[in-house]
């Protein structure tokens, strides 16, 4: 019975470990072929080294270093494991505690607020004069204290709002709705980016969806998705 082996390039194609990997693995001691023809220099690995090359990568997945790995493999000690264990629970609960200790405050600005978390840039654009007519109500948000974003709502264009950002959609949207429902019944959020498009249908309670189009300065047509979600009842799913 002839013993199939395969030369380091057809054993990268069949394990997806690229030649490069292979070679270092040997270097180091960690996985060596099966033999290594004196006069080519040829690294030659057996079909039954598959299993072993499978289980570094998977013990790879589960985060451990090579230098772990390797002592796994020699000394089969469970508790290499168990720390990583561990390790991965220290680091989850430190993730939660950081979660827990951030808190969101927000407060109702005035136009005066508006130009002074945005520069005098902005003092004449559209939003900064529907604020100072008290036609758009502006708010900010603080971050564990510090100002961190903030958005404006037309009060007299059906409660169109500014709240198209991606921080806001992505970071802190909830807590943006939770604040906005004692204030508001519905919003009209107008999007056109897919990945916070798919953010408000997946969170938010839809009224309506509307599909827009808007020519810009250069021709070029642009698509957006309007959106009118209530605030009060039952706001996110």
């Amino acid at each position: 019975m002839n013993l199939i082996v395969y030369k380091i390039g057809e054993f990268s194609n069949k394990t997806n470990v690229p030649i490069k990997t292979l070679r270092y693995y040997d270097e180091i001691d960690l996985f060596k072929p099966s033999y290594i023809d004196d006069f080519t220099g040829y690294r030659y690995y057996e079909i039954s080294q598959i299993g072993e090359i499978k289980k570094i990568i998977k013990l790879k997945e589960l985060n451990l270093s090579l230098k772990e790995i390797k002592e796994y493999l020699e000394t089969n000690d469970i508790n290499i494991l168990l720390n990583k264990e561990m390790e991965f629970k220290m680091k989850v609960e430190a993730i939660k505690n950081y979660v827990d200790d951030i808190s969101y405050e927000f407060k109702k600005g005035t136009y005066d607020d508006f130009i002074k978390w945005n520069g005098l840039r902005v003092s004449h654009t559209p939003a900064a004069l529907e604020i100072k007519d008290n036609n758009a109500d502006y708010y900010m948000i603080f971050k564990n204290g510090e100002y961190d974003e903030d958005f404006f709502i037309y009060i007299n264009d059906d409660n169109l709002s500014s709240i198209t950002n991606t921080r806001i959609i992505y970071d802190n949207l909830n807590q943006v709705l939770e604040f906005l429902k004692d204030k508001y019944d519905y919003l009209t959020l107008t999007i056109n980016d897919e990945k916070r498009i798919n953010i408000i249908r997946e969170n938010c309670k839809i009224i309506s969806e509307e599909d827009l189009e808007q020519e810009g300065w250069d021709g070029t047509i642009w698509h957006f998705k309007q959106f009118k979600i209530a605030l009060k009842d039952n706001l996110v799913k």
